[in-house]
């Protein structure tokens, strides 16, 4: 009887565990039908028109579970999505300093981490995002600051991670988003690439111009942005207040008296939409891209607090121009055999022109130039009147899994200063190479660039022209 009794429980746990089991796969089904496919987070969820209609009474997971792009879901609305990225390069710069026994310049060698990152992207509740990002920038390389410093006989950079982008970020609508934090400001068009999909294997030398004064953290600055996408979201507009320069304290006040750093952008896609973070470099073959972006940048100091560095409080009590920069893009993303999720044969190109100014009027920097013979102190005095080009094309191949690319830059400052600020910021860089995709699209990849940098005003001891060459190896996973 007593056996019997036995049999019986051990056949009504094994239903009960059946029923059970039954109730999860139904559970995770349901949730599977109706959970949308979020695609790749870059801050920001997929535009509306692309995720597919919630249930109203979707199911939350009991337990965290794998989304269809690799997030950690927790619930409907909250989940987290893990990244990692690591560029090593291999650098041959070649001296520009000539000597009488190396007519030529010499070539310096270095071995380092141009990127190594990990970031992080979630919601927390429906519409409400964060991202983080931390970077050890040009980990291991040669560092000059510790050449005539003893006992550092290390001379190569430390890998101390720093924060770049760090916001939360809110929906309201389509048409109005609110972030606040450490965000990449909307400077220029190739300054918004991600740093995966370049043409090159780096981002231009003219995009680091508007951020010549030293007060951003690679193209970002804590501060606020609003943005939206109207017109089917084929239009984005972004407009933010960020902390930029702060004056210095005076013996009357306290310091960061001054107004904030403006930062706008305004961007219309002719065929199809972009609505992530970042925008453009190559979509291997994804997208269909036609557009145009604007970019305007400003502010200015007060009268009655310091001068920016280098100046510090000579200028204090006078004038300072107010900083302004303009940037013009016309983008391309060709698909060769029409878009497709799986990626195919792609022509990209871009043509930027930017405009700046910050505000220094006299014929060089100090202490190049006694501070007599300055008339402005200017908002920010290291970014001199110039105008910036900026010209890159690449092809890539889906079946061979490589690409070609190459690009013309160019910065030209203004007559108004001396011929040695001319010598010193006077460049043109053209660049060219290869890349080759050892996995689909971005995720690792294998690139090797030739540059050439001209002087278009070397005096007679320095080289006029020098050579550089770049072997990079990056992977990436998010």
């Amino acid at each position: 009887m007593r056996t019997v009794l036995k049999r019986k429980r051990r056949l009504i746990n094994l239903v009960a565990a059946a029923v059970f089991l039954c109730g999860l796969a139904g559970a995770a089904s349901a949730q599977d039908k109706t959970e949308p496919q979020t695609g790749q987070q870059t801050g920001k969820p997929q535009s509306p028109e692309t995720a597919p209609a919630r249930s109203p009474i979707s199911p939350l997971p009991a337990f965290a579970v794998i989304g269809p792009s690799r997030e950690l879901k927790f619930a409907e609305n909250t989940w987290f999505r893990f990244g990692a990225q690591v560029q090593g390069w291999f650098r041959i710069a070649q001296d520009r300093n000539a000597t009488a026994s190396d007519p030529q310049g010499t070539y310096a060698m270095d071995y380092y981490c141009r990127r190594c990152r990990f970031f992080a992207t979630g919601s927390v509740v429906k519409d409400v995002y964060f991202n983080i990002l931390f970077e050890a920038a040009n980990f291991g390389r040669f560092d000059a600051t510790q050449v005539a410093t003893p006992p550092n006989i290390s001379t190569k950079t430390l890998g101390i991670p720093q924060i770049l982008d760090a916001y939360g970020q809110v929906r309201f609508a389509d048409w109005f988003w609110l972030s606040g934090g450490s965000i990449l400001l909307p400077l220029t068009r190739n300054g918004l690439q991600p740093t995966t999909t370049y043409l090159s294997i780096d981002t231009s030398n003219v995009a680091a111009t508007p951020a010549a004064q030293g007060n951003t953290f690679v193209l970002r600055d804590t501060g606020f942005q609003a943005n939206g996408f109207v017109a089917g979201n084929h239009v984005e507009y972004r407009v933010g207040v960020y902390q930029g320069t702060r004056q210095g304290a005076t013996a009357t006040q306290s310091g960061s008296h001054n107004g904030p750093r403006v930062v706008t952008m305004l961007s219309a896609n002719f065929w199809d939409t972009e609505t992530g973070y970042v925008n453009g470099g190559h979509y291997f073959g994804t997208k269909r891209v036609l557009g145009v972006m604007g970019n305007f940048d400003y502010q200015i100091l007060r009268k009655d607090g310091p001068a920016a560095f280098p100046l510090n409080t000579a200028f204090t009590g006078a004038e300072k121009n107010a900083y302004y920069g303009a940037s013009g893009a016309i983008f391309l993303n060709l698909p060769l055999t029409g878009a497709s999720p799986r990626g195919g044969d792609e022509l990209v190109g871009l043509l930027q022109f930017g405009y700046y100014d910050g505000g220094f009027r006299g014929p060089a920097l100090p202490p190049l130039a006694p501070a007599t013979t300055i008339t402005n102190a200017g908002t920010y005095p290291l970014i001199l009147k110039q105008t910036n080009y900026l010209a890159e094309a690449a092809y890539y191949n889906h079946a061979g899994r490589f690409s070609i690319f190459g690009k013309y830059e160019m910065r030209k400052i203004s007559d108004d200063f001396n011929a040695a600020a001319k010598t010193a910021n006077n460049l043109t860089w053209i660049a060219g190479g290869l890349k080759y995709y050892v996995a689909p699209s971005n995720f690792m990849n294998f690139g090797l660039q030739y540059e050439r940098i001209i002087n278009n005003d070397a005096p007679d001891n320095q080289q006029s022209g020098t050579n550089n060459v770049t072997f990079q190896m990056q992977v990436i996973l998010y």
